[in-house]
């Protein structure tokens, strides 16, 4: 793909066509009055929609197959079965299935939630979201979730050998062998949102509308999660907030009470989610160079080194000034 070819398929991205549009109208028995394009995310391609049954958020996943797009349907039904805040999922209409195909690719209509994104969270915020946090973590477990973490796929894990950025890849592997997450067995596990990033969540000024964009979605240890959110909502100028990790989980606990074995292994798992993210943007950027597949600027192509400092200040960071002050319970419920 040249440059070209880049820049008219980004083009192309940004507006639905009259022909896709019908066949959403069509496959959703809908009227689109006007579509406009919102960003996008995490392997998806978003558009809002006014039609005659409100606003809604058409999105097209483009690196899922049609059984991962299928399964992120049923979470969203599984969540709004359990009151959990955030968009409804709507369905075709005549159709056996809770996605459709456009583009070559399977895609999904929800309702569209109201709310801001904000990058620089308030203590408030934060409380707010660490008990939101517990409180997904205590819905009942489906049986159609899968317990594999979506940045832990071996073709991430793949980009460590290949030999662009050599100073990373070294250090990037070294700190996986050394927290040797793999090795804790006996920690509660939930449903999980994987990437509790500030740009996935939504407030009506100071107060929490919910959680969006659970295409990442599975059953894992909670504590990855809590760190997870810490490392997507709780840095100043790229390095941990204590006091921001502190407010999270302090709401956390509000709700659910961690266990002292999670508490004992929370830094471990915060500083393996900021190397795990920073491993999902190397693979994009590997991909780049190996492919022709994306057109990384500067900024796109130092993303992963943004995670690196980060898991370092989380490394060099002394978590007993988090969870000290917290009320400890050791024989909480998981």
């Amino acid at each position: 793909m040249n440059d070209k070819d880049l820049e008219t398929n980004v083009v192309t991205n940004l507006t639905l066509n009259s022909d896709e549009v019908r066949r959403i109208e069509c496959l959703y028995d809908i009227n689109v009055n006007n579509s406009t394009f919102l960003g996008m995310g995490s392997g998806n391609t978003n558009y809002c929609l006014e039609t005659d049954i409100g606003r809604c958020v058409f999105s097209i996943i483009e690196e899922q197959n049609r059984d991962d797009v299928e399964i992120m349907a049923k979470t969203l039904v599984w969540l709004e079965e359990h009151n959990h805040k955030t968009s409804l999922l709507i369905r075709p209409k005549q159709q056996g299935s809770y996605s459709i195909n456009l583009r070559g690719k399977y895609s999904l209509l929800r309702s569209y939630m109201p709310g801001a994104v904000c990058q620089d969270l308030s203590a408030s915020m934060l409380r707010q979201l660490g008990a939101e946090t517990a409180k997904l973590h205590s819905i009942p477990l489906p049986n159609f979730l899968s317990d594999s973490v979506f940045y832990e796929q071996q073709k991430f894990m793949d980009a460590l050998d290949a030999n662009i950025d050599r100073d990373y890849e070294c250090w990037a592997k070294g700190r996986l062998r050394e927290l040797a997450v793999g090795t804790f067995g006996d920690l509660p596990t939930s449903i999980i949102h994987s990437d509790l990033f500030y740009d996935n969540m939504l407030f009506d000024g100071d107060q929490l509308v919910g959680m969006i964009d659970f295409e990442l979605t599975c059953i894992y240890h909670s504590v990855f999660d809590i760190g997870m959110a810490i490392v997507g909502t709780c840095s100043t100028d790229g390095k941990l907030s204590a006091e921001k990790a502190h407010h999270l989980i302090a709401g956390y606990q509000s709700t659910r009470t961690l266990k002292n074995s999670e508490l004992d292994v929370l830094q471990r798992y915060t500083e393996y989610a900021a190397i795990l993210t920073s491993l999902w943007r190397y693979w994009r950027y590997w991909r780049y160079w190996r492919y022709r597949i994306y057109q990384p600027d500067d900024d796109r192509a130092d993303k992963f080194r943004e995670m690196v400092a980060l898991a370092n200040s989380i490394e060099s960071t002394n978590f007993k000034t988090i969870t000290d002050a917290l009320p400890l319970t050791i024989n909480s419920k998981p």
